[in-house]
């Protein structure tokens, strides 16, 4: 019985390790490297690339200002909960103040 253990423990850590290394591949795909730095150095790239980090401000929506605060995410889930749980709130006050309407 304990060659059975041992040999089910094998299987398990192998497919850890075949999962894991699944993982590594795919995450190694979504990954881009950065450009290289340009040949001449000349300061156009980084003016540049405030340029488009500005239009990139100020076309963006005003939400997205607070995405990145936790406080503004706790009150969304918050609000979600509110908001679907109103659904059945609704139909309990519907089943028992006005079943004719169901």
């Amino acid at each position: 019985m304990a060659a059975r253990r041992s040999s089910s423990r094998l299987a398990a850590a192998a497919l850890c390790l075949a999962a894991a290394w699944c993982l590594a591949s795919l995450a190694a795909l979504a990954f881009v490297p950065s450009p290289a730095a340009p040949a001449g150095g000349s300061a156009v790239a980084p003016a540049r690339a405030a340029q488009v980090a500005a239009l990139t401000a100020a076309l963006a929506a005003p939400e997205a200002a607070h995405a990145a605060n936790q406080g503004y995410a706790v009150l969304q889930l918050g609000w979600a909960v509110f908001i679907i749980g109103l659904g059945p709130a609704v139909l309990f006050w519907i089943y028992f103040n006005k079943p004719e309407l169901l």
